[in-house]
């Protein structure tokens, strides 16, 4: 039992030190604040932030617009050597040890992170990447609620970031569109239709989109579930989530939801 807690604690600090970086990654991003309608926070950072996921996010991911490519690239290479970035994660014990950008094209843009975390033997490995857009629609600036940068002694970060409705709608084109459907989508989706109902305007979702996500989201199996989502949830809130019954439950409010859309 000691060796299962230690294993689930050693978790529980990778993903804090991952986030912790996204965080100040984010708020750095943002500070001077002239280009906040050019970049968007989308993805699991965005629901991890703004929505109260219990599920952490690998990685952070943004939309940009007008930014041209070379700016983008020298901005971001520029904030990576920062003291915005590199002080409060010393604070922390963390020490950003590499970076690369193995993709950078007119599209995306993509820098792999790795991170050394005091107490930890294991490397911490995360990627920032920027899709390319012809517009931002959707969107909302303003604050991170203060508990999702309490634990790490930060105040509430500012940033454009997607509404619930257009995060609804780009989770459905990713459960539909994506190559190899994720269980992540489906938990993102529950999380996302738990408040008021909603109703999408068919130019966001379309009915084929609807169609393919209902059967992906069916298709999935709870051992893709538990492997995926389970293992990259809070360990204090994991328990309501991490059994079949909830998985199976989750599946078929999703599709309900989903299929009233439709």
């Amino acid at each position: 039992m000691a060796q299962i807690t230690a294993f689930i604690w050693a978790v529980l600090s990778l993903r804090q030190a991952a986030e912790m970086f996204h965080l100040v990654f984010l708020r750095a991003l943002v500070a001077k604040g002239e280009d906040r309608a050019l970049i968007a926070l989308k993805g699991g950072c965005n629901l991890r932030f703004y929505f109260g996921s219990v599920r952490y996010s690998e990685d952070i991911d943004f939309d940009v617009v007008i930014i041209a490519k070379t700016t983008l690239k020298k901005r971001v290479e520029k904030l990576l050597a920062s003291p915005l970035i590199t002080a409060p994660l010393r604070s922390r014990g963390i020490t950003l040890v590499d970076t690369s950008a193995p993709k950078q094209t007119e599209t995306t843009q993509r820098w792999k992170v790795g991170l050394s975390v005091e107490g930890l033997a294991v490397p911490v490995r995360t990627k920032i990447e920027f899709a390319r857009r012809d517009a931002i629609d959707g969107a909302r600036f303003e604050a991170t609620p203060t508990e999702a940068v309490r634990p790490y002694g930060l105040t509430p970060v500012l940033s454009t970031h997607y509404t619930r409705s257009a995060a609804i709608a780009q989770k459905i084109d990713a459960l539909a569109g994506r190559t190899e459907p994720q269980a992540r989508d489906v938990f993102d989706l529950a999380l996302l239709f738990a408040h008021e109902p909603i109703d999408l305007d068919s130019s966001e979702t379309q009915r084929a989109s609807l169609d393919v996500a209902i059967d992906r989201a069916t298709s999935l199996s709870f051992d893709e579930y538990a492997s995926k989502v389970v293992a990259y949830l809070d360990p204090e809130q994991a328990a309501p989530h991490a059994d079949r019954t909830a998985w199976e439950a989750m599946q078929e409010q999703v599709v309900d939801r989903l299929e009233a859309l439709r």
